[in-house]
């Protein structure tokens, strides 16, 4: 049976959002429920997702614009202004729930007792815990793409994650709940990646979702080149790093990790959001490597045989 889940996502930023929502749509494992979003102009955020939701033929399903601001409104969300381009225009009427989409979560957690993917800043799942704590023991499970656990050897591996530290205060709620968790953290993802050969394959698609993905891409190739302008080791045939549909495969096809438990505390050092060894603390299941190559192939097999 496939596994129903609900993508909790900050789409419209970093492409893997827009690739992850897409590889859920094509992968009959999947039983998509809803969308939520975060971050921002959730509004915006929302019509994305919901015109991709349009192109595959899914615009029933549910989308609902959510938590604007990290909850103690001592950060700031990523914004960079590219969002949106080549994917919706600006007199597209918006078709999101008029639901809140922590209202949505909250409603579809109970009702479907779904598993819940997180692929933004859990602030949405922060204030839904909040709000109605009864949702704790309806969440099947818990997939997290979030967290660096600094256990690379590869240099070239950023310190810091941005959907964790972004709202540090909101993941110390989620991942302090109790809820049975997955961690798929930047150490494992940051080695998968989409390269201009992949994206031309791509585009052989017959898919209008998949062609869309595409120019999603092709906007934020640029925009990716200049955080990595002054590192040499960066390979500038990269397209897209592969984070957030990586963390989502986790849900269904496990065969491209290696996964260890471990007892893990989230605690807030130097303002960022750090994972502590503490034996006291409930474990959790975290990806500690991937077989980059195989799960590649994967994801443009798949995403090319959606029609």
């Amino acid at each position: 049976m496939p596994t129903p889940i609900v993508l909790d996502t900050d789409i419209g930023t970093d492409v893997d959002d827009a690739i992850a929502l897409a590889l859920a749509l094509a992968s009959p494992e999947i039983d998509l429920c809803a969308v939520t979003v975060v971050s921002g102009d959730v509004q915006l955020r929302a019509r994305i997702a919901g015109h991709l939701l349009h192109l595959a033929g899914r615009d029933a399903l549910p989308v609902a614009a959510g938590v604007r601001e990290p909850i103690l409104r001592q950060r700031n969300f990523l914004w960079l202004g590219h969002e949106g381009r080549g994917i919706v225009e600006k007199d597209e009427p918006p078709p999101v729930s008029s639901l809140h989409a922590v209202d949505l979560l909250i409603d579809t957690v109970l009702r479907e007792r779904p598993h819940v993917v997180a692929i933004g800043p859990l602030s949405n799942l922060a204030v839904a815990i909040m709000k109605t704590p009864e949702i704790i023991p309806a969440i099947a499970h818990l997939t997290v793409m979030g967290g660096a656990l600094g256990g690379s050897d590869d240099p070239t591996v950023p310190s810091v994650e941005y959907n964790l530290t972004s709202d540090a205060e909101a993941a110390l709620v989620v991942l302090g709940a109790g809820i049975p968790t997955t961690l798929v953290p930047l150490d494992v993802t940051w080695h998968t990646f989409l390269t201009t050969a992949d994206l031309d394959c791509l585009r052989t698609a017959a898919s209008p979702l998949v062609q869309t993905v595409c120019d999603a891409i092709e906007i934020w190739w640029p925009v990716q080149r200049q955080f990595f302008a002054d590192t040499r080791s960066y390979r500038p045939d990269i397209v897209s790093f592969l984070h957030d549909p990586l963390a989502l495969t986790s849900v269904f096809n496990r065969s491209f990790l290696r996964f260890e438990r471990r007892a893990l505390r989230p605690v807030i050092v130097d303002d960022q959001l750090r994972f502590v060894e503490d034996p006291t603390a409930s474990p959790l299941e975290v990806a500690v490597d991937v077989d980059r190559v195989r799960f590649v192939d994967f994801l443009v097999d798949r995403l090319l045989a959606f029609v």
